[in-house]
């Protein structure tokens, strides 16, 4: 009943009805098929235009939809490029899209127009993106329709250093997108003291979360999938054999735990990622081969189910890959290796560089991938 009442608040523009006698209802399913940039010129057609691509139910249903049809939109990622300059470490943003077989490059508009020495991604949720573009400052971006917030980054007081993680996600239940910082303090026997601080992007503010003890948390930043964000926990750091993934729910505020997938016990370390919609374990083996594994009903530990087996570097290369997308069978995987992104083919095992070093010599390449949303990071246009 809400969604019929959102839908009759909602009306279209006399200039699209002329020339249609298509239902409200049909129209607005067309209207989330577009591309989001076709969205935002349709806006500049007339006042009625922009009021109705403007309206919080057509964003929310947009965001909704992109989210839910993931799957059957090109691919797109969002490249740091960090390059050596006369001014020392710069970087530049670029936005790759892959279809049909084909790769563009694009440099984007970044919303920061002065040189800046390091960016550091943070986490992607619903079109959104999260990153570091300076010192002691965090930022949420998004990079179709150029919206950006800028924010201070939060400390806590401490005597030693400490380990850094972050995680950026949506809390459905709240309709809010959260910064999670969590600070790990070293203790003894490979054990951890983690504080935990929280940003609400509909408060604009941090508070303490809860805090918890744990092993060592190897990713740098949380995969956030399902309104949960996922970090691999290793009590053994010389083994994967003793990895666990540890999960909080963003609505909840509250911690818990999934088994990975059994891959014996060899000298492996794990990654997560989060691909088509699914947890993604990969399962390095000391940068000979990766095996990587899907998480097919979430939540479910017995659902995890090997996709690609025997993922390996490119001749002559070394080091752990980083998948960034996958076919829905399997036979064809983005990677990252360092500065290259390729596609690698699992039936015969080859890789085809994928040409971004138009970019220029790079000392660093970082890349995550996002769905087109219309989604703001301004609170007053959700």
């Amino acid at each position: 009943m809400e969604t019929q009442n959102q839908l009759a608040e909602t009306k279209i523009p006399q200039e699209l009805l002329q020339f249609s006698c298509l239902p409200d209802e049909i129209i607005i399913e067309i209207l989330l098929r577009l591309p989001v940039k076709s969205l935002l010129k349709f806006r500049c057609v007339s006042k009625s235009w922009l009021s109705l691509l403007s309206t919080p139910y057509f964003i929310n249903t947009q965001i909704k939809f992109s989210v839910k049809n993931s799957k059957n939109v090109s691919l797109r990622l969002v490249i740091v490029a960090s390059v050596s300059g006369l001014m020392g470490k710069m970087c530049s943003v670029y936005s790759l899209d892959c279809e049909n077989s084909s790769v563009n490059v694009d440099k984007i508009d970044y919303p920061l127009k002065i040189p800046f020495g390091s960016a550091k991604f943070l986490g992607s949720s619903n079109g959104l993106i999260c990153l570091t573009p300076m010192s002691f400052k965090l930022m949420i971006w998004n990079p179709v329709t150029g919206k950006h917030k800028e924010f201070q980054d939060s400390f806590v007081q401490c005597a030693v250093n400490c380990y850094i993680r972050y995680g950026f996600g949506y809390d459905y239940v709240n309709d809010d997108y959260k910064v999670v910082k969590i600070f790990s303090f070293p203790r003894n026997e490979g054990k951890y003291e983690n504080k935990v601080k929280i940003y609400s992007l509909k408060d604009d503010s941090w508070k303490m979360g809860e805090g918890f003890d744990s092993g060592y948390v190897n990713a740098q930043s949380g995969m956030c999938l399902n309104g949960c964000l996922h970090w691999e926990v290793s009590h053994c750091r010389d083994s994967g054999a003793c990895s666990e993934i540890m999960t909080l729910d963003l609505a909840t505020e509250t911690y818990g735990v999934m088994a990975l997938p059994n891959c014996g016990n060899g000298n492996t370390s794990w990654s997560l990622s989060v691909l088509n919609g699914c947890l993604v374990a990969c399962c390095n083996y000391h940068s000979v081969r990766t095996d990587m594994w899907v998480m097919k009903e979430y939540g479910v530990e017995e659902s995890w189910t090997k996709l690609v087996s025997n993922l390996t570097a490119p001749s002559g290369r070394l080091g752990y890959v980083s998948p960034l997308s996958v076919s829905e069978n399997g036979g064809e995987v983005l990677v990252r290796l360092g500065t290259n992104i390729s596609l690698y083919n699992a039936r015969n095992a080859s890789h085809e560089s994928l040409d971004i070093h138009s970019l220029g010599y790079c000392l660093q390449v970082q890349a995550i991938t996002y769905i087109e949303s219309l989604a703001s990071p301004n609170v007053g246009d959700m």
